[in-house]
């Protein structure tokens, strides 16, 4: 399972207090994210990118709600401007990393979710996304070590504990000693059961493997293979802070 944005600072505007306009419109945008209304998210974020271009914070948001209606090159664009106007949002980088990954541009994903940790190396859920586009490319020892100082910065953060557990798995020969802790203690801390990892780590299933760690749904390049695990769904955008109003988590729909 994989955040896909949270909260942070407000964004310097192009005044030095947002207008009463602006403030309202975020108000509006912020309630509407909160509805999963995306719709009305854009209509609103667009007001406010309108009267205060220089928002961050704003563009941010409205990249990610382009992002929620699968709209991914004008959410790749907004998400870049946030960043060029305030690169310490590493929520965004996180963001623009996943945008680029369904873009088919790994290597531009791989480059936003590093920039993402560079900015906010004590918080785990950066190395967590980048982890799963790490395994997605191949480089699965840097995947490993990535959630590894996931855990280490977070030993509750229960996805990543999944993810690990699925990569040991994954390993020839299955490391299941270190995959059944890490599922324990995703289990133990609220991960949902998988029916495909425990066939393999009571042995009742050998040739199986999971082929993806949770965030995603599994791609179709590997249909023949055994069944995967069942993949968590992703968390919700939560609006980067325009300016005043305080945003709370929605839940991802599909487009």
């Amino acid at each position: 399972m994989l955040a896909a944005a949270r909260a942070e600072d407000p964004a310097p505007t192009s005044k030095p207090t947002p207008s009463r306009e602006s403030t309202a419109a975020s108000r509006r945008a912020v309630a509407a994210m909160q509805e999963n209304d995306w719709l009305s998210a854009r209509r609103a974020w667009n007001e406010v990118v309108r009267l205060d271009p220089a928002n961050a914070g704003a563009w941010s948001n409205l990249g990610k709600v382009e992002h929620q209606l699968g709209e991914l090159k004008p959410a790749a664009e907004h998400l870049e401007k946030a960043v060029a106007l305030k690169p310490a949002l590493s929520d965004s980088w996180v963001t623009l990393g996943l945008v680029y990954m369904e873009l088919a541009a790994p290597m531009r994903a791989v480059s936003c979710l590093t920039r993402a940790v560079h900015e906010n190396p004590a918080d785990p859920q950066p190395r967590n996304a980048l982890a799963i586009i790490l395994k997605k490319v191949g480089w699965t020892a840097a995947a490993e070590s990535e959630l590894q100082k996931a855990i280490d910065l977070e030993p509750k953060f229960a996805e990543a504990h999944f993810n690990l557990a699925v990569m040991y798995l994954e390993r020839r020969p299955p490391a299941l000693e270190m995959a059944r802790r890490h599922y324990s203690a995703a289990r133990q801390l609220g991960s949902q059961p998988d029916t495909v990892i425990e066939e393999q780590l009571s042995g009742k299933d050998p040739a199986a493997s999971p082929d993806e760690p949770s965030s995603e749904p599994a791609d179709d390049e590997e249909s023949a293979a055994p069944p995967a695990p069942a993949p968590a769904a992703p968390k919700p955008p939560v609006p980067t802070k325009p300016a005043r109003p305080t945003p709370a988590p929605g839940k991802r729909k599909s487009s």
